[in-house]
């Protein structure tokens, strides 16, 4: 034998085939019919027996919380129906079934009835988790399918109440045991529809299994699935699972904890409020000390503290454009001055009384009407001459034209 070889130690061995047992679908959750044989409850209360056949035997264990539920005595002999998962014990390497149910064979052939219903639903998509709906936050109106005058609905009513007096409760009283129960629940159920409900509560106080066959009625799974606002299902048990359990949208084990579970706590709420008062109360403590001290920053500035400065300041920059206004305007009134008296002697030497001055008269007629030519006089004529310092006045003798014409 090779040293160097890989190995596994027993401990190893019996590890990697208890998980191979535990990781089998069909192993962990299973149905078997055998004679009981061996039978022993220890003081521990957890009880030890042996499963066997006409050819085959495998050991069993209950525990202890499971066996305290049995419904019966068990006892060597019977002939009985179990439902658990089979495992290893690793320790000595032996396989067996761990039970959390023991019935009579006649008793375990309704369970086996009821497992291929349970399979029948699960295929057909409703026990799905996908499709479950979430349960409103603060519902208006509940709806209570339980049986009437119950300590179930008592207590419902009571808890509910208590935590939001705020809502209202429709109680569908209904059948929860015997053979009339699975049409009344359905009856009542269909009743339930015919409201306006934001959750329904269906359910009842705790009872051995066969109490409660009821809640596995093919017609009411259906229906429940078919339900037009979100279910809880309220059946007071801990161990066994109803068929209800898997299809409402909510499972509670405890009429209790129905009450917990579809409405908030009045206390909470309070509680809730109070807090986000004082976060909103601390904010604006903070934010009006925040403008209060922007606001102080403000009032020490130069202009917060003397607000004429700043009209002080634009009086100054107003005399000032003022004064620039003054000068300018003067300064154009002298240009102005100074092309006007350029322009007059400009016009005073293009004046035809400018060129008198150089020599020239200006020679008109009766009436004023200047006379240009020697042809636009007569002998005779009265004339008016105008020279740079004096007129005289003149008689036309001749009349003599102009030769160089």
């Amino acid at each position: 034998m090779k040293t160097e070889a890989r190995y596994l130690s027993v401990s190893q061995l019996n590890a990697f085939i208890k998980a191979k047992f535990d990781d089998d679908s069909e192993l962990s959750d299973i149905y078997l019919k055998g004679e009981l044989s061996n039978f022993k409850i220890y003081s521990s209360g957890h009880a030890y027996f042996s499963l066997k056949d006409a050819d085959s035997i495998i050991p069993g264990l209950m525990w202890a919380s499971s066996a305290a539920l049995l419904s019966f005595t068990p006892k060597d002999g019977d002939e009985v129906i179990v439902h658990g998962r089979v495992s290893v014990y690793p320790q000595q390497g032996k396989y067996q079934i761990y039970c959390d149910r023991m019935e009579l064979f006649g008793q375990g052939n309704e369970l086996l009835k009821l497992k291929e219903l349970a399979k029948k639903l699960q295929k057909e998509g409703l026990f799905d988790e996908n499709r479950k709906r979430p349960l409103p936050k603060f519902p208006q109106t509940i709806g209570l399918i339980t049986a009437k005058g119950s300590a179930a609905i008592k207590d419902m009513v009571v808890n509910i109440q208590k935590r939001w007096p705020l809502v209202d409760i429709i109680v569908f009283p209904s059948l929860v045991q015997g053979k009339e129960a699975p049409a009344d629940l359905l009856r009542a159920f269909m009743a339930s529809q015919g409201c306006i409900l934001d959750v329904l509560i269906i359910g009842r106080g705790g009872g051995s299994s066969e109490d409660l066959g009821a809640f596995n009625d093919e017609r009411l799974v259906r229906a429940l699935a078919a339900s037009k606002c979100p279910t809880v299902s309220a059946v007071g048990h801990e161990i066994d699972v109803t068929l209800t359990d898997y299809v409402c949208d909510k499972r509670v084990s405890t009429p209790t904890g129905a009450a917990v579970a579809v409405v908030p706590d009045k206390s909470d709420i309070i509680q809730r409020i109070d807090g986000y008062e004082e976060v909103m109360r601390n904010v604006l403590k903070s934010r009006l000390i925040s403008i209060n001290q922007r606001f102080d920053a403000l009032r020490k500035r130069g202009f917060f503290a003397n607000p004429s400065l700043i009209y002080q300041a634009k009086y100054e920059d107003l005399e000032q454009l003022k004064q620039r206004f003054i000068i300018d305007f003067a300064n154009q009134i002298n240009l102005r001055k100074q092309e006007v008296v350029g322009l007059k002697r400009h016009l005073k030497a293009l004046s035809p009384y400018g060129v008198l001055g150089r020599g020239y008269s200006i020679t008109t007629k009766e009436g004023g009407r200047i006379v240009s030519s020697v042809k636009e006089m007569r002998p005779g004529d009265v004339i008016r001459s105008q020279f740079k310092d004096g007129i005289i006045h003149s008689r036309v003798t001749t009349d003599k034209e102009n030769k160089d014409e």
